[in-house]
């Protein structure tokens, strides 16, 4: 999300990066809460930690994939590639998350 927020000035449609930003994070919270493990004090806790740790493997990755070489490198199209890694990344998170979960209960 850094990286999106640094990219608003800079970067036409930066604010729709934001919104696929936001989108996501609502919908790996709503997996999380769907699962029963996943809805006590320490699995809402868990869960957040583990948002907030994909976010920042995330933005390193986008980082280096935009910003290379310290300014916005404009790959056209072709840089909507980079954005979907966010997905999978929450994907894995909701897993490691409710196994977590699961172990601590």
């Amino acid at each position: 999300m850094i990286t999106a927020i640094y990219s608003l000035g800079q970067v036409h449609g930066a604010e729709l990066w934001l919104l696929f930003w936001l989108i996501c994070v609502i919908v790996y919270t709503g997996i999380c809460l769907s699962l029963r493990t996943n809805r006590s004090k320490q699995g809402i806790k868990t869960m957040l930690i583990g948002l907030l740790i994909a976010e920042v493997i995330v933005d390193l990755i986008w980082a280096i994939i935009y910003y290379n070489n310290g300014s916005y490198i404009n790959y056209g199209i072709g840089a909507v590639y980079g954005l979907f890694i966010w997905i999978p990344l929450l994907l894995i998170t909701v897993v490691i998350v409710t196994v977590k979960n699961k172990k601590s209960m």
